[in-house]
């Protein structure tokens, strides 16, 4: 039986992908270098390099084939990688396009100049040049991309294009940058991580920026002052955490979308200007930022989010915004507020929120709350008066308060409310529970006809008592007699 001969489809495949092949492009090498080249749209690419322990290159501006000359316009994906030797090269002013991980992992590599044509640093292009100290970017580019200098330990030398738009998500992580960094007005976005532990000392961000992604400056242990945008779009998730150094921030009068935990662990931050157009702090935003003394929220603010002030020891005062309406779980766990004013208008009180601090001394809780989380102000052993606005108790999540607090502070409630909290769950496991202070202006009249007109006896708080040092109300004369 004789072998099946080819289908006409089967030969005009063949043929076909012999001239993709041929269009696509030819091998070729000379004592440097391997390329591709294309003889239809006449351009040659950098595919490798021959001499793995160069420590010099020079790339060529063409080569010649069969006496054509083709321009070397590009360098291939990872083509001249993990040259650990390499110290300098020369991309020549023909190259267009450099690819992704071209140049990764020349450890040694020490500076680079970057033809003008190209307008875009390829993904891990440069990454892990440890080396690399002076870089001079393209007057024309337009992006950064991932990755692009990756751990560039050393970068001691760098210009910003004007025209450069975007820097792509860790396109310098790591990378070691000079102490001022100044971002072009063309720049509008800045990815996630993209400039994270570079240890810049000050970041100067346009105000066209739209977009800074998640823990896009974080870890930067030597910033101590940025510029931040009149107006942005977004700022991701840790935008700004663990920076050490970081002391001051104003925020921008405009901002679309705030991501979580913006601040926290910036150990020295003392003093903030929130952004007016949020109406939320985001939960962990200021989380174990050790020295923040002093926060101005606005009025509009109406949520404090979980662990939004936890852990900041120094936040000895607090202005609570007019608007408040919940304080989320841990919000102010482990500060240091010494006396506790809320917005009428507040309702929720998360788990935990005021656990643990030590200067509380006195609480007025308004008549609109209607839930108080578990534990929600435990640990507060100085804490003596606690003032309830509201008739009817709020829901007490359970250790709302701590035992020695029951057993110790005074609990002042609506005169008509206090046997509705001493039979309330939480409520009742306090000792002392009066009639509220606020109850001492109208203090019901004695009768004029009733000649023992001074028969009303109060405490200091404005309780009635039966014996005892306090004040006497005469309802005639409307004096008040002290009584010893």
């Amino acid at each position: 039986m004789s072998p099946m001969k080819p289908t006409k489809i089967l030969l005009f495949a063949i043929a076909l992908s012999m001239a993709v092949q041929s269009a696509s492009g030819a091998d070729y090498s000379d004592s440097n270098f391997t390329y591709k080249y294309n003889k239809t749209q006449k351009f040659a690419r950098v595919e490798s390099a021959k001499k793995k322990t160069a420590t010099s290159l020079t790339i060529p501006s063409k080569i010649t084939v069969d006496g054509v000359s083709y321009p070397v316009t590009q360098i291939g994906d990872y083509a001249l990688s993990d040259l650990h030797n390499l110290k300098s090269v020369t991309i020549p002013s023909s190259v267009t396009e450099i690819r992704s991980g071209a140049f990764s992992n020349c450890f040694e590599l020490h500076s680079v100049t970057i033809p003008s044509k190209v307008t875009k640093i390829s993904a891990d292009c440069f990454s892990m040049c440890l080396g690399l100290s002076e870089v001079n970017l393209p007057k024309n580019l337009v992006e950064i991309e991932e990755g692009a200098f990756m751990y560039c330990g050393k970068i001691d030398i760098i210009n910003w294009p004007a025209t450069l738009a975007k820097v792509g998500d860790y396109a310098f992580f790591g990378a070691k940058l000079p102490q001022l960094v100044a971002l072009p007005a063309a720049c509008v976005e800045v990815g996630e991580e993209a400039f994270r532990s570079t240890d810049v000392a000050c970041y100067q961000l346009p105000s066209s920026m739209t977009s800074i992604g998640r823990m896009a400056f974080a870890d930067n242990s030597f910033l101590s002052g940025i510029t931040m945008p009149v107006t942005v779009g977004t700022i991701g998730d840790y935008a700004f955490f663990g920076n050490d150094e970081l002391v001051e921030v104003t925020m921008p009068q405009n901002i679309g979308r705030l991501g979580e935990s913006m601040f926290e662990r910036c150990d020295k931050l003392n003093h903030v200007v929130w952004s007016p157009s949020q109406t939320v702090v985001p939960k962990r935003t200021f989380f174990q930022c050790y020295e923040l003394e002093w926060i101005t929220l606005p009025d509009n603010v109406t949520a404090i989010g979980e662990l939004a002030f936890s852990e900041c020891y120094q936040l000895n005062e607090f202005h609570f915004p007019a608007q408040l309406k919940t304080i989320g779980d841990y919000a102010f766990n482990d500060s240091n507020l010494g006396e506790v004013k809320f917005p009428a208008g507040l309702t929720k009180i998360g788990i935990s929120a005021f656990n643990a601090n030590s200067r509380l001394e006195t609480l007025t809780i308004p008549a609109s709350v209607l839930e108080i989380g578990d534990q929600a102000f435990n640990n507060n052993p100085h804490l003596e008066v606690i003032n309830v606005e509201s008739a009817t108790p709020p829901i007490l999540g359970e250790d709302g308060f701590h035992q020695y607090t029951y057993f110790s502070a005074r609990l002042n409630v609506p005169a008509q409310s206090v046997m509705a909290y001493k039979r309330a769950a939480g409520w009742s496991n306090f000792q002392y529970i009066n009639e509220c202070p606020s109850c001492v202006a109208p203090l019901p009249m004695d009768n004029e006809n009733n000649d023992n007109s001074l028969n009303k006896l109060y405490d200091m708080q404005g309780c009635k008592i039966s014996t005892g040092s306090g004040f006497l109300i005469d309802s005639r004369t409307r004096r008040v007699i002290i009584n010893h």
